[in-house]
């Protein structure tokens, strides 16, 4: 019996996906590449245009320099420092987080970010997907998957914006395929396309 071109492509497609699965290449979740380049630039900016007004007040020698032809007054100054020194304090670890979050999700565990060490696969007690949504800021709580381990709670977190899902899902199925016990959930299950195994007491080491 012969099979037509869709047949032999549908036969490719298994076959890559099955290579996936087996052979799932390592997941480097991060900032998007603009965001990671162009935000420390911009962020810099606004803390140097913070740091400038910190500067005339020095030069001047008055701590109402910067807002006293703005009619604002002593509160309206005050305000206006507590801003400025907020701005001043949380702008350089923004940008740090945007130059050095990285973490990276193997077939042997999680290399977690921000200088929080390794997480070997038997230490990852929960894979779970979240959908897009939430009670609060519900736009900008992206679909995800989560990973948990008991002792250290979150430690690795995936979006589409921040790696490459199709490989993201390959490895977490790939994690399933060897401990199926970090998938709890039918809805998890669903999307990495895997059996929901009740119980699960032991690893699969074949």
């Amino acid at each position: 019996m012969t099979h037509g071109p869709s047949g032999r492509l549908g036969g490719v497609e298994d076959m890559e996906q099955q290579d996936r699965d087996s052979h799932p290449a390592p997941v480097i979740i991060g900032p998007p590449g603009w965001m990671r380049w162009f935000g420390p630039i911009l962020l810099l900016g606004v803390w140097l245009a913070m740091m400038s007004v910190v500067v005339f007040a020095f030069r001047e020698r008055d701590w109402m320099a910067p807002v006293r032809d703005s009619g604002l007054g002593v509160v309206g100054a005050i305000v206006g420092w507590v801003i400025v020194l907020f701005f001043l304090l949380i702008l350089p670890p923004s940008i740090k987080v945007l130059l050095t979050y990285r973490s990276v999700l193997d077939v042997n565990g999680v290399e977690a970010p921000f200088g929080r060490g390794r997480f070997d696969l038997p230490e990852i007690e929960t894979v779970r997907w979240v959908p897009q949504g939430g009670p609060v800021n519900a736009a900008n709580r992206p679909e995800r998957f989560e990973v948990l381990s008991e002792a250290s709670g979150l430690i690795a977190r995936v979006t589409r914006a921040e790696a490459d899902w199709d490989a993201a899902v390959a490895m977490l199925r790939h994690w399933a395929s060897i401990r199926p016990q970090v998938v709890r959930d039918e809805s998890t299950a669903a999307v990495l396309g895997v059996e929901l195994v009740s119980n699960a007491g032991h690893d699969r080491l074949d």
